[in-house]
């Protein structure tokens, strides 16, 4: 038996909910009216908070059910609110970092694909509510695991009563709120309507082609993906100190450290190495543990390696972390200046995750080391 399932990422605003229901339930001029038999909402703990103030605790929902028969069996209670946590499981207030996005980012892709999964479940998404970047991450995610029965929307709601604090759909009878500037408008004209976007389904090209794991995070996913594609050839020739890209581009003035850094990250994505984790702390800095301390020494060791390959010797060398932020750094630079931000983006150091290995993002077959000295 197929079930129909509404998926919103919100915010502050509850009525997003109420809209959007009602645009695919009960309007009218509606010809295709689609009804939920389940509503999920994805949000903020502050987000949540409000939909339990003014949804549940002050009987709006369960009025709305009263006034469209249609909703009497829809599902909609505490148990479908699902707030967003970060990597501990500590329940996030608001989105206000890049971490936060990220954390955002997987809740929502793993909660479309936990729907898409099973084939008797029609899934809607809607983008109305929540912060820009929810909406990008659902239409995103819904992209990548949607199928043929599934639809994605943006419910709009007419000017005057956008800022009406009251209002959450055009209701049977006349029901008057008032907007910001105090003035009263009836609920029964309000005028609400649905846009349906259109987007590319990729899940079976996804699925064949990239071998994705269920537990994968969002950025996993469009890792994976993105590497796929990438057909970018690396070469480090040590003698001549050049970086080939492609056989089309020559980069010979890169500086030794940045020379080596390069070097030291294809010399282990080649090798099928793990990565670097970024050194945490300065080698100067009154927090360093002796554990710290000892993580540095093994950068250092392992980078001067690379370094004096380059007939570079530096007696204060240390690979802290204010030394690998600036050779980073500066070898994005290098290559963007070299290459054009496009193709630099291709061979780019990257870390798919905060506290994780920072990796050259390239296929190990596609990297080429002349005059490799050994480890």
């Amino acid at each position: 038996m197929s079930k129909n399932i509404l998926l919103l990422v919100t915010g502050m605003t509850p009525q997003i909910i109420t809209e959007t229901v009602w645009a695919l339930a009960c309007d009218p001029q509606n010809d295709d009216q689609w009804v939920p038999d389940e509503i999920h909402v994805l949000s903020t703990q502050d987000g949540l908070t409000q939909i339990k103030s003014r949804l549940f605790a002050d009987g709006i929902f369960k009025k709305f059910k009263t006034d469209y028969q249609q909703l009497q069996n829809m599902q909609f209670d505490e148990s479908s609110l699902h707030v967003i946590c970060n990597e501990n499981q500590q329940v996030l207030t608001d989105l206000k970092t890049p971490e936060d996005n990220e954390f955002a980012a997987n809740a929502i892709c793993e909660k479309i694909r936990e729907f898409t999964e099973n084939e008797n479940v029609c899934l809607h998404v809607s983008i109305a509510g929540g912060r820009k970047t929810m909406g990008f991450y659902a239409g995103y995610a819904l992209s990548l695991y949607g199928r043929a029965q599934d639809r994605m929307s943006h419910v709009l709601v007419e000017e005057k009563f956008e800022t009406a604090r009251d209002f959450f759909y055009p209701t049977p009878q006349s029901t008057y709120v008032t907007d910001r500037s105090g003035k009263e408008w009836d609920t029964k004209q309000a005028q609400v309507w649905l846009a349906q976007i259109p987007f590319v389904r990729l899940k079976d090209a996804v699925k064949e082609k990239h071998q994705l794991k269920g537990d994968d995070s969002f950025s996993q996913v469009v890792h994976k993906i993105n590497e796929s594609f990438n057909d970018v050839k690396l070469v480090i020739d040590l003698s001549g100190h050049q970086v080939k890209v492609n056989e089309k581009f020559i980069i010979d003035d890169l500086a030794p450290r940045e020379f080596a850094m390069l070097h030291w990250f294809a010399d282990l994505r080649q090798k099928g190495l793990q990565g670097i984790i970024a050194p945490k702390v300065d080698a100067n800095s009154k927090k360093a543990s002796n554990e710290d301390a000892t993580y540095l020494q093994k950068l250092t060791t392992e980078f001067g390696a690379y370094y004096e390959e380059l007939k570079n010797k530096n007696a204060d060398l240390v690979v802290d972390k204010k030394f690998f932020e600036s050779v980073k750094s500066h070898l994005k630079t290098a290559l963007e200046t070299a290459l054009g931000l496009e193709l630099a983006e291709k061979i780019a150091i990257k870390q798919e995750g905060r506290g994780q290995p920072f990796y050259l993002d390239l296929l190990s077959e596609n990297i080429q080391i002349i005059d490799n000295f050994k480890i």
